[in-house]
């Protein structure tokens, strides 16, 4: 009887032991998966937002002075360290700040706009002035005016919704860019 029990027990044992494993297996391609996703949705969003700001022009530079594919100002550039370069140096060489450059200052401005976000993540999934409230449309409409006026048209459950020089405002920009699944 003893024998028999311990048989049973191990047939018994084995194929829950591979479940469990083919279950870890499983878990780590889902994972995979999401992951690989959420990248190319970033990376869809980042083209998106700079087909919006220079139709994907690297060397472009706008009426009020900020450059570049994703529309930087000077002073945005001098604040993530991008001390030398300058709407003149650009003008005068715009390889100074070449595409890959500028998607290393845009991936660093939007983390540091997340990072003043951080305490304002409760908003996702909210619904403001018939905008629902996602990840990329945060990152988008920071881009476009700076986290503080992001935090003031979520603080005043959208009443301040400023405006760029041309127009766009927060809000444009939370419902045109709030598509990208980046949770």
């Amino acid at each position: 009887m003893v024998v028999f029990s311990v048989f049973v027990f191990q047939v018994c044992a084995a194929p829950v032991l591979n479940f469990e494993m083919r279950m870890s297996k499983f878990r780590s391609a889902i994972e995979y998966a999401n992951t690989k996703h959420h990248e190319k949705e970033f990376q869809r969003l980042i083209q998106d937002l700079g087909w919006s700001e220079s139709l994907n022009n690297p060397y472009s530079i706008n009426c009020i002075g900020c450059f570049g594919e994703w529309q930087f100002s000077e002073s945005t550039l001098r604040f993530l360290g991008y001390r030398k370069i300058t709407l003149k140096n650009f003008q005068k060489d715009p390889e100074i700040f070449p595409r890959d450059l500028q998607l290393e200052a845009l991936k660093g401005l939007i983390k540091v706009n997340m990072s003043y976000l951080r305490h304002y993540q409760h908003f996702i999934g909210d619904t403001i002035d018939n905008i629902v409230i996602t990840k990329s449309g945060m990152i988008a409409a920071s881009h476009l005016g700076g986290a503080g006026s992001l935090i003031k048209f979520l603080k005043s459950e959208g009443k301040i919704n400023r405006q760029d020089v041309l127009g766009t405002s927060i809000g444009d920009y939370l419902s045109k860019f709030g598509k990208y699944e980046l949770e």
